[in-house]
């Protein structure tokens, strides 16, 4: 892939444009500038964000303030005005953005004689491929990860229940609810935090993004989808188990030996040089071919009705992406495989790890058993 040579500008805080963060080491919650002109970089902050910047941000680096770059008082908390100055002064009369670009500053740098052009390639091609650092700090999410789902486990294995098939923990009734909270609790200690955590059951379960709400029945599927995202370093983990308090029906049995070994299938095919649409195509065809078929069912989907993965990092969903893309993985790589079942008269099945892409195959982040009935 061919650098970009034209100047490249980012605005956001570095939740919306993580790039910036890539580049700087410096995290915002408010709104920052990074201007980038083959090697050289010029971040612009606010005066209050002055100090912890020059504290955080990576070596050669030209930090700068409203005040520093020559705007006056009044405009200070104008982003469109500090953009204008910004690239007139380092970039020249031409730069670069993303498709999340604000349409309102390009509209403010055209006005000022400045060409936006919208890059047609990653701003930052180089995430995708993962320094040992950032590998670590994926790592610490990913364990977090499993240590909430087993407390989860053993919640579950520890409740009570009725004869009506509710279950009881420490006298009060499991929810959908009363799960996320436990993991919520269990992250938080391992300092991270994830808003949506899936712990949806039963029916609700065919739908891959349900959150859940309610009652947790034994019996029933829960899916339980964590991704934690770091409190300290940004970075996400990806981790999802399908579980069952009791016995399992023999029909989302069947689902749940499928889906380990579609997951299976696909991970055999992770290796440098290997088509992202090859791993999901062999995950695909072992569903299909253990009687699983991916079909409308009157106006809906069902069956595997999603990619196989993504890649993870400072996003819990970025590149490469596992479907039917014809992009090739490389070695330090890092993507989650989770193939999925999901009937709307039966329920969900979902099963996934995240793994690293390694120079003969892949190795896992966390490791965590596969198995259905708690």
């Amino acid at each position: 892939m061919q650098r970009l040579t034209t100047p490249i500008l980012m605005v956001g805080s570095t939740d919306e444009t993580p790039e910036i963060r890539y580049l700087t080491g410096f995290q915002a919650g408010d709104a920052v500038l990074l201007l980038k002109r083959r090697q050289t970089m010029w971040l612009v902050v606010r005066e209050l964000e002055y100090g912890r910047a020059k504290l955080s941000i990576s070596s050669g680096i030209n930090l700068l303030t409203p005040n520093m770059l020559g705007v006056p008082r009044a405009k200070w908390g104008d982003t469109g005005a500090l953009a204008v100055k910004l690239v007139q002064k380092w970039a020249g009369k031409r730069v670069v953005v993303d498709s999340r670009f604000p349409h309102s500053i390009a509209r403010r740098l055209k006005r000022s004689g400045v060409g936006v052009s919208v890059a047609r390639q990653e701003l930052c091609p180089e995430r995708k491929e993962k320094t040992p650092f950032e590998i670590k700090c994926i790592r610490q999410c990913q364990e977090a990860a499993v240590k909430s789902f087993r407390s989860v486990q053993d919640l579950l294995a520890r409740s009570r229940i009725k004869a009506n098939g509710e279950l009881i923990f420490r006298r009060s009734l499991v929810t959908s609810e009363l799960l996320r909270q436990h993991i919520a609790t269990v992250l938080l200690k391992e300092n991270c935090f994830c808003r949506d955590v899936i712990a949806s059951s039963g029916r609700q379960t065919a739908e891959p993004h349900e959150k859940g709400h309610g009652l947790v029945l034994a019996g029933e599927p829960v899916i339980l989808d964590i991704f934690p995202q770091h409190l300290e370093t940004g970075y996400w983990g990806d981790f999802t188990r399908t579980v069952v308090r009791g016995r399992a029906p023999a029909e989302l049995k069947k689902m749940y030996r499928a889906v380990k070994a579609s997951q299976a299938a696909a991970l055999a095919k992770i290796r440098p040089g290997v088509k992202c649409r090859t791993v999901h195509e062999a995950a695909a065809r072992e569903l299909e071919e253990r009687g699983f078929e991916t079909r409308l069912d009157g106006d809906m989907r069902v069956g595997f009705i999603h990619g196989t993965g993504h890649g993870v990092g400072l996003e819990i969903h970025e590149g490469p992406r596992l479907g039917f893309s014809e992009e090739r993985l490389r070695k330090n790589q890092v993507v989650t495989v989770e193939p999925g079942l999901y009937y709307p008269h039966i329920g969900g099945v979902r099963i996934e790890d995240t793994v690293v892409v390694t120079a003969r195959g892949y190795r896992y982040l966390a490791p965590c058993e596969r198995r259905l009935e708690v």
